[in-house]
């Protein structure tokens, strides 16, 4: 494409135009040569080829004269001359091949031949024609005979011997008598030219074509040298041009301001878009003009003293920052350089100012700054500012005393699930200023999400930090209108005394909060203080964490599996369940480590084992039956979950239709979009999903329409109250109903009478699950139901169920 387009570029040139212009003279020049060439041959192809055969028959001429002459010494019995030449012209003729360039007759005069009169009009014409010369001159031309083409030669024959007169009178007694030199006839010699002047064509053709090759060719390497410097030339003018035009357009485009005044008379000579932009003034109405036709005369004299003062010192000079008042815009604070222009006699030609408009930059700068030590959303100092306020009121109160109370909102969590992102950040607004508003000169913060800390350096204490800390809970207690929605939110605090509760920042801060988990775990809307007990439980929960992350380590977890049940009886798989027996503590309930291990993060790595020991174990099973296991909403917000599982089903070998995965809405509260679209991405690996604790929380019926789950699990709340609480059995029923209406499978988790069971057989509840079914053992305990051998000790529930 490209060789195609130089190519139509050359064409369209001057050189390109010339070139065929030279063609054309070329091609007229080689065709003359070689029409030239060709006539030169065929001229020359008559006269030799004439000549050459006129010589031979000149000399057979001579010789029938001399054999007329000696004749009568032969005897009479000798042919005559007549018959002599005739015999030798058909001897000849007779023994030509079919290769040879000519042929030769003898040709009598028309009404005197013996036997050999003209064969076509146009010889006995030329025979004529000789005998009304006095010297007959052979006669040559170009003619077709049977469809060929022929270089005929006519040489006449004349009776130069009385011998051959007498003959001749003497057999033809009756026909018109011969004289002496009388015209007999004529040798006709043809000659084939068709080989000939083709080869004379070709060779004149290849002539021309060579010569117009030559020729052609050194006028198209002289086109394109000349092509080329023009290109080069008029690539260097349009460089040029484009330069100029480039800096114009940058000059003109530059997002500072640039103006050049006369050195002379310090008249504008350029004003940029830029200047036109921030002064208000357009380019053409400044040209000419000076600056005290655009700013105020205080600002005019300033640029105008700086202007010479510039072109004195010659050298580059940094104004600085100065605030120019503008029509349009108002007051802009600009940043200037300027440099003088010299010409060639050195002297200042020019005055070039450049000057960036940096009053955004400013502004930013102050946002940033303020941005950096405040809170977006609310607008409260934020956790650097804090630490800065908390570090420096600790320098200044080292003689003196301070509170530090560490803030939460309760039930925050539920109100921005439920309502929205959006509503809880309106209540996070009216929260703060709620608290701002009865803060009495102490320092409010907020760290993140809904927590905040107060420091109050003024009082004595802990009565102001008691009187402060009740002021705030009044103050949230009241009901939130929040777009339509009436909320009802509190506050919990802990607060911890400076220097009692601690010396330093971390202490102190631990201590606070450590304070805030008190209250949250009482029961929430309330004030504690910190106690030194509470630094115990603190200690206690690390402790606890670090066993658990070297358990994890270690693996000293271990499986348990509960079995799960038809309704009529029969097991159709298990729950896995996670234990953790420490060595110092004993079997560690899971309600105590699997919240810490969500907490500190642990979920993640011990969750991986998990299924992955759990796919491990049901893939060694003879029988078929359903494993199914519990996910973190941890885990849905961390790392790829379709990938990992996808992973231990390829490592495990496990059919992904046995493996169920259990969840509760906790999963689709924290990031529904996000937690949906993983759960179908779990759905296409063919592995099945189960709604855990079903009941218990908000939004249950959306979710079952949001994402087509494969199971419902009734809380096992709901039957240990059955038999309670009449209300539980209506709620279970009514679960069971919408199983059976959306077509989903139902499991009551926690069966554990004979009573419950028998109650969801009359409710046609789908399956069970509970201590009534089995208890979760090791898989060792099952190895009948798994397919494994038999044990004798296996447990009797199971066998009952």
């Amino acid at each position: 494409m490209t060789m195609l387009s130089d190519s139509q570029r050359f064409l369209r040139s001057r050189s390109g135009r010339g070139l065929l212009l030279y063609l054309a003279f070329c091609a007229g020049v080689s065709g003359a040569v070689g029409y030239g060439f060709y006539h030169f041959s065929v001229n020359w192809f008559k006269e030799h080829k004439s000549e050459e055969k006129i010589i031979a028959l000149r000399l057979v001429d001579a010789f029938v004269t001399n054999y007329s002459a000696t004749r009568p010494q032969l005897g009479v019995a000798a042919p005559v001359p007549a018959t002599f030449r005739a015999h030798s012209i058909e001897s000849f003729n007779k023994g030509a091949g079919p290769d040879d360039d000519f042929r030769l007759r003898w040709v009598g005069r028309q009404g005197r031949e013996i036997a050999t009169g003209p064969t076509d009009a146009s010889t006995a014409e030329t025979i004529e024609a000789f005998a009304t010369e006095s010297d007959p001159k052979p006669k040559s031309e170009f003619l077709s005979v049977n469809n060929q083409l022929m270089f005929r030669t006519v040489y006449p024959s004349l009776a130069h011997e009385q011998s051959c007169v007498n003959c001749h009178n003497a057999l033809q007694p009756t026909n018109t008598q011969w004289h002496l030199n009388d015209v007999m006839g004529a040798f006709v010699i043809d000659v084939p030219a068709s080989p000939f002047l083709n080869s004379i064509l070709i060779e004149c053709a290849g002539l021309s074509m060579t010569l117009f090759l030559a020729l052609g060719s050194a006028g198209f390497a002289f086109s394109v040298v000349h092509f080329r410097q023009m290109t080069e030339r008029e690539a260097a003018a349009a460089e040029i041009s484009s330069t100029r035009a480039f800096l114009h357009t940058v000059i003109e485009h530059m997002p500072a301001v640039v103006v050049v005044k006369d050195a002379r008379d310090h008249r504008y000579v350029l004003f940029n878009l830029a200047a036109e932009s921030v002064f208000g003034v357009r380019h053409g109405d400044m040209i000419g003009k000076r600056v005290e036709d655009l700013l105020p005369k205080e600002q005019a004299e300033f640029f105008s003293n700086c202007d010479r003062e510039v072109l004195r010192s010659r050298v580059l000079a940094d104004v600085g920052e100065q605030s120019v008042n503008t029509p349009q815009i108002g007051t802009r604070i600009l940043r200037t350089k300027k440099v003088p222009i010299l010409g060639k006699d050195g002297e200042p030609q020019y005055l070039l100012t450049v000057s960036e408009d940096v009053t955004e930059h400013k502004r930013a700068e102050e946002r940033i700054a303020h941005l950096a030590h405040h809170d977006g959303l609310t607008g409260l100092p934020n956790r650097a500012a804090f630490s800065e306020r908390l570090s420096s009121t600790l320098e200044r109160q080292m003689a003196g005393t301070f509170a530090l109370m560490c803030l939460n909102l309760d039930r925050f969590k539920e109100v921005n699930d439920v309502f929205g992102h959006s509503v809880g950040d309106a209540v996070l607004q009216e929260a703060a200023r709620r608290m701002q508003s009865v803060m009495d000169g102490a320092f409010l913060a907020r760290l993140g999400g809904d927590e905040f800390t107060v420091i109050t350096a003024h009082g004595s204490h802990p009565e102001t930090a008691a009187a402060l800390a009740d002021r705030l809970l009044a103050i949230t207690a009241d009901d939130f209108e929040i777009d339509d929605h009436t909320l009802r939110i509190g506050l919990s605090i802990g607060v911890a005394i400076f220097p009692a509760d601690g010396r330093d920042v971390t202490a102190l801060l631990a201590n606070a909060n450590a304070a805030l988990y008190r209250a949250k775990a009482e029961g929430r809307g309330a004030i504690r203080f910190f106690e030194a007990e509470m630094d115990t439980r603190l200690h206690e929960r690390r402790v606890l964490q670090q066993e658990l992350q070297t358990a994890i380590e270690s693996r000293a977890l271990f499986l348990n599996f509960q079995p799960q049940a038809l309704i009529g009886g029969e097991i159709v798989g298990f729950e896995v369940l996670l234990r953790w027996r420490s060595p110092g503590r004993g079997l560690v309930p899971p309600a105590t480590f699997i919240p810490l291990a969500e907490e500190c993060g642990l979920i993640i790595p011990m969750g991986e084992w998990v299924l992955r020991e759990a796919c491990r174990e049901a893939a060694s099973w003879d029988r078929p039956l359903q494993i199914a296991v519990n996910l973190s909403p941890v885990q849905f917000r961390r790392g790829d979950l379709p990938a990992l599982v996808h992973s231990v089903l390829l490592e495990t070998g496990l059919a992904p239709s046995r493996l169920e995965l259990e969840i509760t809405e906790g999963v689709l509260i924290d990031d529904f979009s996000r937690a949906v679209g993983i759960l179908r991405r779990l759905k296409l690996l063919g592995v099945r999903i189960a709604m855990d604790d079903f009941g218990t929380g908000y939004s249950s019926l959306s979710y079952l329409q949001s994402f087509p789950f494969d199971k419902i699990k009734i809380d096992r709340a709901f039957i240990a109250n059955l038999n309670k609480n009449p209300q539980s059995a209506a709620i279970i029923r009514a679960v069971i109903g919408l199983g059976r209406g959306l077509d989903l499978p139902v499991v009551a988790e926690g069966v554990e009478t004979r009573d419950q069971l028998e109650f969801l057989a009359r409710e046609a509840c789908d399956e069970v699950q509970g201590y009534l079914i089995g208890h979760p053992r090791s898989i060792e305990d099952y190895a009948e139901i798994v397919g494994r051998s038999c044990r004798s000790d296996h447990v009797g529930a199971v066998r009952s169920a």
